[in-house]
């Protein structure tokens, strides 16, 4: 191709046909820009094809982990809320607003914390927010996915602010807690030690443990526990719960468009 025009520049110079060899002169040049704009729009295409498909493995990745944590968060949701509602009851009863029987009293008594620790996968967001991938995203679900993060370091920071409070609290409150057999109870298949045994001092008689419970100082503890936990359930629910699962929807939504 390139002789072919070489040699219609070599006719028209012998031929002094200066206007028409002017003429193919601009249209050479012409056809040249052309050539490289297509080049330009061919490469462009491929490029943006490239981000493209890793703009949807990025979504496809980030809504597997997101699957797997809204499963974790309904199980431990699930957990959470009946260990609360036994908690309720032993509230409830401490100041007098309901009967229990006593070895219905005990069981719930001995569950003042779940005893299951809530762990999210997050991977795939901190690989692609520190590669730089996070920047692909669509602004709606750029805000969408930082505000879940957010929800979570702000969740983290309270629960561990509740646990350092409960660590450094008096002895008054480790010996109702012992008392109250408070201690979670480990499934056999997670066992790696025998379980321990209670100390006898703190083996109290039915009548011993009920005054126990409805002492005004063990109420304010049970209060403080209870006021946590259902704050946590809360979190949970209308927090991480509702953004993970509009979070899945609103990646659906953008790789079905």
């Amino acid at each position: 191709m390139i002789k072919f025009f070489r040699n219609i520049r070599k006719r028209l110079v012998a031929e002094s046909k200066f206007s028409k060899y002017l003429l193919y002169a601009i249209g050479e040049i012409i056809l040249v820009v052309i050539g490289i704009l297509i080049a330009l729009q061919i490469n462009n295409w491929n490029e943006n094809r490239k981000l493209e498909n890793s703009k949807e493995k990025l979504m496809f990745a980030l809504k597997q982990e997101f699957k797997v944590n809204k499963n974790v968060l309904e199980q431990y949701l699930k957990g959470l809320h009946n260990n609360n509602a036994q908690l309720n009851q032993v509230v409830n009863f401490s100041a007098g607003a309901v009967a229990l029987p006593i070895d219905s009293l005990r069981i719930y008594a001995s569950n003042l914390y779940y005893p299951t620790t809530l762990s999210m996968l997050t991977t795939v967001l901190d690989e692609s927010i520190s590669a730089g991938k996070f920047e692909m995203l669509s602004d709606s679900l750029k805000q969408k996915l930082s505000l879940l993060k957010d929800y979570t370091k702000s969740r983290e920071a309270v629960s561990k602010n509740f646990e350092e409070k409960i660590s450094s609290n008096n002895d008054e409150f480790n010996e109702i807690f012992f008392n109250l057999s408070a201690i979670p109870e480990v499934p056999k298949v997670f066992y790696v030690q025998q379980p321990i045994a209670m100390h006898p001092d703190f083996i109290i008689s039915d009548d011993e443990f009920v005054n126990l419970i409805k002492s005004s100082e063990t109420y304010s503890q049970l209060t403080q526990i209870y006021l946590a936990s259902t704050t946590d359930e809360i979190w949970i629910k209308y927090g991480l719960l509702r953004l993970t699962t509009e979070t899945i929807d609103l990646i659906d939504q953008e790789l079905k468009d």
